[in-house]
């Protein structure tokens, strides 16, 4: 499939999601210049600084605004006779494509964040089970999933918890049939195209390949990372992983 990395006005849907949000919509793929146009979006409308506007939630394709109506009809548009938030979506979208400043650009242009990775067999739990479905040495497998940059596509799950893609279709694999009743915090696992990190200590799916010692979600600070934030773990030996690790032990 051919993805464009600029996308007009007629490429945008929008709808209602209840009575309270809309839903700004794009192609539905996990793509990084999707992504970049969702965060452009929510730039542009954050920018506005709107009464009414109650948050803004970007997600892979799409771009949820949440509103308070009473409020909106302060400060909506002098031109509206009555709220119609289809109608609003649209102006919105005319008034972001008007405005030079956000001219679209084809990538998200941030800083990596490095996230250092214990990939001891110990820590990662299903490494030696993706080497033999895959037929792929260990040390080649973490070789080939520190190498790639990944966009953070979604948070969700569990608080804090990040999607993040494209991981390398040669390490790809489904999550678990049947979900482990406990995976530990820092676990670092791949589900298909997908990878992410385990917040806290939960049940999951995911095939865990190792461990990371840095606390990505706390309730003061909550998460350390954002949709359209930019990924890329790097491999610690086991004794660093001990002398860092900021999770308490199970």
């Amino acid at each position: 499939m051919k993805i464009n990395s600029i996308y007009n006005k007629v490429d945008w849907q929008i709808q209602h999601l209840g009575d309270h949000a809309f839903v700004f919509l794009l192609p539905a793929i996990m793509n990084e210049n999707i992504i970049a146009q969702i965060m452009k979006l929510k730039k542009f409308i954050a920018s506005k600084k709107m009464e009414g506007i109650k948050d803004l939630i970007p997600s892979y394709h799409s771009l949820t605004i949440v509103y308070d109506i009473q409020l909106l009809k302060e400060t909506l548009y002098e031109s509206f006779v009555s709220i119609d938030m289809i109608e609003f979506g649209n102006k919105l979208l005319t008034d972001y494509f008007n405005e030079p400043i956000f001219e679209n650009k084809n990538k998200i242009e941030n800083e990596i964040i490095k996230v250092p990775v214990c990939y001891e067999i110990e820590y990662g739990i299903d490494l030696k089970n993706l080497s033999v479905l895959k037929n792929i040495q260990v040390e080649e497998i973490i070789k080939i999933h520190t190498n790639t940059i990944y966009n953070v596509y979604c948070l969700g799950f569990m608080p804090g918890f990040a999607y993040m893609g494209k991981v390398d279709a040669l390490i790809q694999i489904n999550r678990h049939p049947k979900p482990r009743p406990l995976v530990p915090a820092g676990s670092v696992g791949i589900a298909g195209e997908q990878t992410g990190i385990y917040p806290m200590n939960a049940p999951g799916g995911w095939q865990i390949i190792g461990r990371t010692p840095i606390k990505i979600f706390d309730p003061i600070h909550l998460a350390k990372f954002n949709v359209a934030d930019q990924i890329q773990f790097y491999s610690i030996d086991k004794a660093t992983y001990l002398a860092t690790n900021e999770y308490p032990t199970i």
